[in-house]
């Protein structure tokens, strides 16, 4: 039996490990929601460097060279949509390939197909999706032909 619930533990612990080696770079201005994400991503494995605008975010990219982007679509100043375009227009074929997630509480200003067209792969609703954003980076990270 002792067996079964070390396995058991393991199991849970490498579910819950899925993340190391990943270098996530959340843009998170409300300090509930970004501590709550980066337990969950911290508990994962990754790496977080959380910001809380746009402009610091795209600054710090080429010191952090993040493997995915957590951005939140309504942010002080320039917006998530803003944030991601700059990445796209990069000269650097890494930052302009590079994975990124849309999140928004706010789903009646900032639509799916507007943050899918500015440059985000995915879009999440905070609230309701803290628990799968694990799942949708795994996914999104190895539906990619993405490397450092």
């Amino acid at each position: 039996m002792r067996t079964n619930q070390t396995s058991n533990r393991e199991s849970k612990l490498n579910s819950r490990q899925r993340l190391v080696g990943i270098r996530i770079l959340l843009v998170e201005d409300e300090p509930d929601i970004a501590d709550l994400l980066i337990f969950v991503l911290e508990t994962a494995g990754a790496e977080v460097m959380a910001l809380i605008n746009a402009e610091a975010a795209f600054g710090i990219l080429e010191s952090f060279h993040p493997n995915i982007l957590v951005s939140n679509v309504k942010l002080p100043h320039h917006n998530g949509n803003w944030l991601i375009e700059q990445i796209r227009g990069h000269s650097s074929p890494y930052f302009r390939q590079l994975p990124a997630i849309a999140i928004t509480s706010y789903t009646r200003e900032f639509s799916e197909s507007k943050a899918l067209n500015a440059g985000f792969n995915r879009f999440l609703v905070k609230l309701e999706n803290l628990e799968s954003i694990e799942g949708v980076i795994v996914d999104l990270l190895s539906s990619r032909d993405y490397t450092d």
